[in-house]
């Protein structure tokens, strides 16, 4: 059996930049709080929690006085604003390119434009660009939505970072037929197009196709989407157990991504049990 493992699968710079953050800070004190998971990887949470990391939803419920990391999502301007008035210490482990779209976002609303967000509204990246509009701004998550919105006039286009590249394509283009003055910035990082196109590439390739992410992960979940749109024989799983084994006995040619927050370990396990076969 031949395994055929992306290049590009696993962790992306933003996600590890975030965790050895959040790693050398546990390393060095006993107590962390994380406003929201980290990243959407359950079993990299569990680990930190194992170090003394405490995970938060809710800032009320964060003494004053603590550390706080925020995660690589990043957050509305709001609770930054909120953190500081209880004198927390923030760990910052925003992803760099979304904060590029927080000041993108925060830039083109003070000059008056309307902000049209493409990504999944309960995605907790597309809450924390929607939260530095200083303004009127859209979320659009399908094409079929652009047709909802009014003839704007003074529109800024972003998108998730990990968004489906192809499918944003098409929102912008339908946004530049229905709105006037449209300014399109191309935020999807380089990280998630190289994966989307190199899953597109070895699902070609191959008899069947493996996706390791957590089932909320949105990068994840494109990989996923696009793999089994060209390999019906595509499953996504979160870790090794989850395998079905004689299901890959009949294939010869197997191919395996990763999306950006899946650990190395849980990566290789599934290589080396694929390989055995």
């Amino acid at each position: 059996m031949e395994l055929i493992l992306a290049k590009s699968a696993g962790f992306c710079f933003g996600v590890k930049r975030g965790v050895d953050i959040a790693d050398k800070f546990l390393t060095e004190n006993k107590t962390v709080y994380s406003l929201g998971h980290m990243i959407h990887n359950k079993c990299v949470i569990e680990k930190f929690e194992e170090k003394g990391m405490i995970v938060e939803e809710d800032i009320d419920n964060i003494p004053d006085n603590s550390d706080v990391i925020i995660r690589a999502h990043g957050v509305p301007l709001e609770v930054y604003n909120k953190l500081k008035a209880k004198n927390i210490n923030i760990i910052d482990t925003t992803c760099i390119n979304v904060q590029k779209i927080h000041d993108l976002v925060l830039e083109y609303s003070n000059l008056g434009y309307t902000i049209i967000i493409i990504g999944k509204r309960e995605h907790p990246e597309v809450v924390g660009i929607q939260g530095w509009v200083n303004g009127e701004s859209y979320i659009i998550e399908s094409i079929d939505e652009v047709d909802k919105l009014k003839r704007i006039k003074g529109v800024a286009v972003v998108s998730q970072t990990t968004f489906n590249k192809d499918k944003s394509q098409a929102i912008c283009d339908k946004v530049q037929e229905i709105c006037e003055e449209v300014v399109i910035h191309n935020t999807i990082c380089s990280a998630t197009s190289v994966r989307q196109e190199e899953a597109k590439k070895i699902a070609k390739e191959v008899d069947a196709m493996i996706v390791i992410g957590d089932k909320k992960s949105s990068n994840s979940n494109r990989l996923y989407e696009i793999s089994k749109e060209i390999c019906k024989n595509s499953i996504f799983i979160e870790k090794n157990d989850e395998l079905d084994l004689k299901f890959f006995e009949k294939f010869n040619k197997i191919g395996v991504t990763a999306g950006a927050s899946t650990p190395k370990d849980i990566i290789d396990e599934v290589c080396d049990t694929i390989a055995s076969l």
